[in-house]
């Protein structure tokens, strides 16, 4: 089933408006590799400069596109996953949920984004995930930030946690050595533009 088509508000075309209107998000924690989502929607389409897109368990969390991005349908899903790609470059966002029976913490969600790459690394591919360090954006505080290699595609990955520690984004940015300089700053500007609700305010 196409939810997209059927998304309502969860898609939508102004400037990001930090209003209850303005809360997208991001996919929910990939259990797998890229390849393992669920083929069900169809093909990408490109988004209009300035689309929020809401998603997440309860559309909770927010992201917005800039110019000449392509909502990847089949590798995406409003309730777990998006994945925005321009040319060879991809931006990958992943909701995860905690509850009390799991661990919660930045720490913890790095820690299972490396054990998820173990299963690439385990069918030959090769992936480097770099140490982590602090990475805060106008949203975000207390995040993780670090260097990102598959293959031969190289970028960065993210932990972004909301402010009340139940939820999280990991993200993923990647593209080959040689991307224009300003897809990367464009994908950088997706991954600063991630909000959860709670943290919204108005611009």
């Amino acid at each position: 089933m196409d939810d997209f088509n059927k998304a309502g508000n969860a898609v939508h075309g102004a400037r990001r408006i930090w209003a209850p209107l303005a809360v997208a998000g991001v996919l929910l924690a990939l259990t797998a590799v890229e390849g393992l989502i669920p083929k069900a929607l169809p093909a990408g389409e490109e988004l209009p400069a300035g689309t929020v897109v809401e998603f997440g368990n309860e559309r909770d969390v927010s992201a917005q596109v800039g110019e000449g991005w392509i909502l990847d349908k089949d590798a995406s899903s409003l309730d777990s996953g998006l994945t925005f790609v321009q040319g060879a470059v991809s931006v990958q966002l992943s909701y995860i949920g905690f509850n009390a029976a799991e661990p919660d913490g930045v720490e913890a969600v790095w820690e299972g984004m490396d054990r998820v790459f173990d299963v690439e690394r385990y069918s030959g591919v090769a992936v480097d995930l770099g140490e982590p360090s602090e990475f805060d954006t106008k949203w975000i505080e207390g995040g993780l930030t670090g260097t990102l290699q598959v293959d031969n595609r190289i970028g960065t990955a993210f932990v972004l946690p909301a402010a009340d520690g139940t939820e999280a984004v990991e993200a993923r940015v990647l593209g080959p050595l040689h991307a224009r300089a300003e897809v990367w700053d464009s994908a950088m500007a997706i991954i600063d533009s991630v909000a959860f609700d709670d943290e919204e305010q108005q611009a």
